[in-house]
């Protein structure tokens, strides 16, 4: 009996240990090693060089930035938006599910941002690349 109640003691001991859910903050803080000063990334999600992609050329730059991490899906989504407007950018369309999409814009380039749910990391895509240049409407037929 004494062994059973001992048992029992280390077994709830140690299940007190055992997190039932990952941390709910919702207070990330920046990265100070993100790949562009202006892109930013929670100081939690880890840079992912053999999945990422960049080309730079003068002011122009394009690229796939990858990042792996874990976070409250709410609390990222809002750090996203927080901090990518404090650097410049303006949110432009948003789309919250399963897997969540950020379109930002900033001078001549758009940030596309994937957010992918995947158990319980999440996978963070930056797409940057130059905005289409914006060309006025021509009249095509003239009145008679």
């Amino acid at each position: 009996m004494r062994i059973f109640c001992l048992f029992l003691l280390i077994f709830i001991w140690g299940c007190q240990s055992i997190p039932t859910t990952y941390k709910k903050s919702s207070f990330l803080t920046p990265s100070p090693q993100s790949r562009f000063k202006d892109l930013s990334v929670p100081e939690n999600f880890v840079y992912l060089p053999s999945k990422s992609f960049i080309f730079e050329h003068g002011k122009t730059r394009v690229g796939i930035l990858k990042y792996t991490g874990k976070s409250n899906p709410e609390a990222l989504i809002n750090f996203l938006k927080t901090h990518m407007q404090k650097q410049g950018w303006k949110l432009k369309n948003i789309i919250e599910g399963g897997t969540s999409f950020l379109s930002f814009e900033k001078e001549k380039e758009v940030c596309l941002i994937n957010i992918d749910f995947i158990g319980r990391k999440i996978l963070l895509t930056f797409s940057i690349f130059p905005q289409e240049e914006k060309k006025p409407l021509t009249q095509s037929h003239k009145s008679e």
